[in-house]
Order: C-alpha cells, then sequence, then structure tokens
C-alpha cells in the first residue's frame, strides 16, 4: 500500500505541486555551493518530498540527520574492498570481456551495449535471481528502463506526473516478478542462518539481503521502501549514462595530445580521465535544498527558514576561480587552484557525498591504487573499452533534449579487430 505520508511537493523542472525550480534562488559559486552542501541549516529538497518521491521516497538520497546516518551506515558494507573488488573482477570482467569479444570489429551504439553488460552488475548489487538467460535479461531489462526514469523526474522536462504514474506502474510489476520471489528466497535464507543451518558465507551479498537483516530501521517505513530503495541504487544506468562523454572527452584529448595514447590503460590516467568528465558532466546537473533555518553563507547569500534553493553544481564545477581560466574545457593534468577534489561536486559534498563514489571511479585521492585497492568500474570499463581499440564512429551521437541532464541518446562506436590471445592478456 502507498505511504499516505508521503508529499509530493514540486522542486524540479515541471512540478507537481509547490515552486519549480526556475522559481528557485540559484547558488552557482563553488564555495557556496560547498557551503549548502556541508551546512546543518539546509536538508535535502523539502526532506525528501520531491517529484521522484513515488519512486524513490524514503530512500537515502531523501533522508536527512539520524535517519540518513543510519542508513548510510548498514549500506556501507556494500562499499568494502571485498565487496568492490568482487563486483568489478567477478561480476563486471566476465561480462565486459565477453561484450567485447563479440562485438570486435563492429559498430554498435555505445548505450545499449553498456546497459547490457551491466545486467549481471545490477542484478548482483540489488539482489535479483535467474535472470541468467537473453531473454530473461532482455525482460528485466525492459521493466527496469521503465522504472528508472521517474527516480530522476527532477530534471526532465517532459510531464511529470505521466513520467511517475508509467514508472510506478512499472515499479509495481517490478516487485511482483523480481523483488517478491528474491526476497521470500533470502528471508528463508536469513532465517536459517538464525538457527544454525547456514554459514554467514552462504548468504546473498546484495542490497537487499543487507536491508531484510537491517529490518528493524527499515520497517519504520512501509512496506514499499524496499523496492525504492533499490531503484535508487542503479549502478549500471548510472554508469551508461556518463561512460560516452568520458570516451567523447579522452579521444579528442589523445588526438589533440597524440603523447597520452600511450596511457589508455594506464589505470591512473583513466581515473583522472573520468574524473574531469564528470566535473564537466555531472550526472546530476542540480541539486535542490530547503533552508531548516535562516542562513546568511560567507559570500552573503541569505536564505530564510522554509526557502528552497538550487545548487548548480554544473556550473559551481566551472567555477574559474578554482579550476582556472580554461575550466570550461576538459584536460586530464588539470590541477585546481584551490585545494578542492578534481571531480568537482558530481558526487555532492558533505555528509551526502555519493555513497558509491569509489566504486564509480575508484579512490580518487590515492595516488597510486594498492595491490588490494579495487580499480573503480569506470576506469575498469575504459580501460578494457580502449584495449577494444574503442573510438567515436560518425556524427550520429545525440543529445538528449527532454532532460536537463545532458545525456547521450546514441553514441556509436567502432571497436578494432579482435586481438590475439597472448596480446590479450
Amino acid at each position: 500500500m502507498q505511504d499516505q505520508r508521503l508529499s509530493y511537493e514540486g522542486t524540479s523542472l515541471d512540478p507537481l505541486t509547490g515552486p519549480a525550480a526556475s522559481e528557485m534562488p540559484w547558488l552557482r559559486s563553488y564555495h557556496d555551493v560547498v557551503e549548502a552542501f556541508r551546512s546543518k541549516a539546509f536538508i535535502q529538497g523539502g526532506g525528501g518530498r520531491r517529484d521522484s518521491a513515488p519512486i524513490t521516497g524514503y530512500g537515502v538520497l531523501a533522508l536527512t540527520g539520524r535517519d540518513h546516518f543510519e542508513r548510510r551506515r548498514i549500506e556501507a558494507v556494500l562499499f568494502r574492498k571485498d565487496m568492490l573488488r568482487w563486483f568489478e573482477n567477478g561480476v563486471l570482467a566476465p561480462a565486459l570481456a565477453a561484450a567485447l569479444a563479440e562485438a570486435a570489429g563492429a559498430q554498435v551504439d555505445l548505450l545499449p551495449f553498456l546497459r547490457d553488460v551491466f545486467c549481471d552488475l545490477t542484478c548482483a548489487f540489488w539482489g535479483i535471481d535467474g535472470v541468467d538467460t537473453p531473454e530473461a535479461r532482455q525482460r528485466f531489462l525492459a521493466v527496469v528502463d521503465e522504472m528508472t526514469p521517474g527516480g530522476a523526474v527532477e530534471w526532465e522536462r517532459g510531464n511529470h506526473r505521466e513520467i511517475v504514474a508509467a514508472s510506478l506502474a512499472a515499479q509495481r510489476r517490478f516487485a511482483a516478478a523480481y523483488i517478491q520471489p528474491a526476497r521470500q528466497r533470502r528471508e528463508a535464507l536469513i532465517e536459517a542462518h538464525a538457527a544454525g543451518r547456514v554459514d554467514e558465507a552462504e548468504l546473498p551479498r546484495d542490497l537487499l539481503t543487507v536491508m531484510l537483516r537491517n529490518k528493524q530501521h527499515f520497517d519504520r517505513w512501509d512496506s514499499e521502501v524496499y523496492v525504492r530503495e533499490i531503484t535508487l541504487f542503479a549502478p549500471g544506468d548510472t554508469i551508461m549514462r556518463f561512460v560516452p562523454h568520458m570516451v567523447a572527452e579522452i579521444y579528442g584529448w589523445v588526438s589533440g595530445h597524440p603523447g597520452d595514447a600511450a596511457r589508455l590503460e594506464d589505470v591512473g590516467f583513466l581515473r583522472r580521465c573520468a574524473t574531469e568528465s564528470l566535473r564537466l558532466h555531472p550526472a546530476s546537473p542540480y541539486f535542490i535544498r530547503r533552508a531548516v533555518e535562516d542562513i546568511t553563507l560567507p559570500s552573503g547569500r541569505s536564505f530564510r527558514a522554509g526557502d528552497y534553493v538550487v545548487l548548480d553544481v554544473t556550473t559551481a564545477s566551472l567555477d574559474p576561480s578554482v579550476y582556472g581560466a580554461d575550466a570550461d574545457r576538459f584536460n586530464p593534468h588539470r590541477v585546481p587552484l584551490d585545494k578542492v577534489k578534481q571531480v568537482g561536486l558530481a558526487f555532492g559534498e558533505g555528509p551526502h557525498t555519493c555513497i558509491g563514489a569509489v566504486m564509480s571511479v575508484g579512490e580518487i585521492t590515492a595516488r597510486r591504487p594498492g595491490p588490494d585497492d579495487p580499480l573503480g568500474l569506470v576506469p575498469y570499463t575504459l580501460r578494457e573499452l580502449f584495449r577494444a581499440g574503442v573510438t567515436p564512429a560518425g556524427d550520429g551521437a545525440q543529445l538528449n533534449a527532454g532532460n536537463a541532464r545532458g545525456e547521450f541518446t546514441t553514441f556509436p562506436v567502432r571497436f578494432g579487430a579482435a586481438r590475439p590471445v597472448a596480446e590479450a592478456g
């Protein structure tokens, strides 16, 4: 049953009710946005009352204070180094290797290619069973494609009611077809473990299992909190959307700086390329906060309790006072003028920094990853794509005019011929 406590207070491009983003004050300087991210005087846009609330309400992104801290603590187990290595080497690596072998010498659209590659990772992270045939994968991805737009509806330029309604209907089908049987299996295993019949190592390692082992936390909300939280975490969908930008930026860079072409298998270099591309093309172009007390920022901007404000992370990450006069251009060797993150504000800042940042790009602050450190799903994927000779193909790439995220809808690429086994190793 849908929780009637959810309030659909619109805080986006085409709000259901309440203020639109265009009617709110925008913070665009780097230091103002960072201050708003870090300050306890601001909470997530309406405390979770966003247009996407029916899809992802009460998810970790919408929580504040103690609830947010507890949710992150519970889910942090999925982002330990051993888990990240397993997602990278045990799940992504074989799927990507198989797909690249099949695509050798061919021209493909990179978006559906990555969508298929990351299907196994999405299932492994969420805790979805039985998606193990080509037909099952396509059925699964079809309902996921219908379900996920509502979770990012804040940035959509279409009719939000229609988008949310379609996503909510798909989410219910997804819950019945995938969550319910997966939950029943895991609850039985958890019960057997509690009775001493199943070892800890035999329990699944996924988000659904983590939630079910912490029911005392999640059951404080309605029963749909499980499918909402799962919908919120879509690693494959997110990566699929920003890797094409990275391929385009890297290809353009090495075309003008051929000396860096030899570094396309250097994970450290690719990580810098990935973070520089994310600075220019963040997956979430802005965030909305609401003041819970009167506050004046160091810059002098003042807000009263109840005021909404838009944190323009795209513009803030291009602030020339922080990233230099050429801040709007791609440069993987960039040295910021201030002690700030090279990635800009693509992963947020403060207590709401993206919990999956290291999973996505690896340890940004490390000069060289240690032998036990995961590479990061994105640097790993980029390395394998460039090893396979990926290049943009023609002028067919198109950006999505239907939302504010600046993402591609198509991005044709061509792969080189398959390399001999001795080289591929």
